[in-house]
């Protein structure tokens, strides 16, 4: 993928869609809910994320994966996070994904880091117009991985962008692991039965979402083995 000696990370920067119509209330809930998801992504995600997210300028958030191989199921992930959460106001968020090496990782605010990684990721959030998800990669090669994976998560985009509040968040607790049976008696705000989790999953083409996750985490593994990309 690229011949510099720096670890590989994956930078993911990304901004809610529709938050300046929140109302005061819900904008600190969101805040708050940021607050969650960070919390959140840490345990789930406890081998790829050891900085919390970042939030910046009320709406806008970085993430930081040391395995970079994540970043598309953490991608869908927050996204699906933020739309079945906020579904009155139909909040969702950009995501723009950067793969490549960083310079310096402070401690406590990853989003004062910086080094090509997180330059891209900035660069490809301005760049993004109708897309709600995107991928680069820092010193790309001419690899048909790489055109591969960009591929995927354009697929990947269309199809979030199309599913349900319900969908989301059967989704978004089945990357969690849990079982059909667990969801339902997680779901917000009141019990479900499983068959109708069953069916939220289903409808939301639950089984293409892991065997695309695992393609992408599966390519990523062999781009980062070879050096060149070859």
């Amino acid at each position: 993928m690229t011949n510099d000696p720096r670890p590989c990370y994956a930078v993911l920067t990304g901004d809610i869609v529709n938050s300046s119509a929140l109302k005061e209330n819900r904008r600190l809930q969101l805040y708050q809910e940021m607050q969650s998801l960070s919390d959140l992504l840490k345990r789930v995600f406890w081998q790829q994320i050891s900085h919390d997210l970042a939030n910046f300028r009320g709406d806008g958030w970085q993430l930081l994966l040391d395995q970079p191989q994540k970043a598309l199921a953490v991608s869908l992930f927050i996204r699906t996070f933020f739309r079945y959460k906020f579904k009155a106001e139909k909040l969702d968020s950009r995501v723009a994904i950067s793969i490549g090496p960083v310079e310096y990782v402070p401690e406590k605010n990853i989003s004062e880091g910086f080094g090509p990684a997180f330059t891209e990721s900035g660069l490809l959030l301005d760049r993004m117009k109708t897309e709600r998800m995107q991928i680069a990669f820092v010193a790309a090669t001419s690899s048909p991985y790489e055109t591969t994976i960009i591929s995927l998560v354009r697929t990947f985009d269309d199809l979030i962008s199309a599913w349900t509040a319900p969908q989301c968040q059967a989704v978004h607790q089945a990357l969690q692991g849990y079982t059909q049976l667990e969801i339902g008696e997680r779901w917000e705000p009141k019990h479900i039965a499983q068959p109708s989790v069953a069916k939220h999953l289903k409808s939301a083409h639950w089984s293409f979402v892991k065997n695309g996750i695992t393609l992408f985490e599966s390519i990523l593994t062999s781009l980062m083995e070879s050096p060149r990309g070859e």
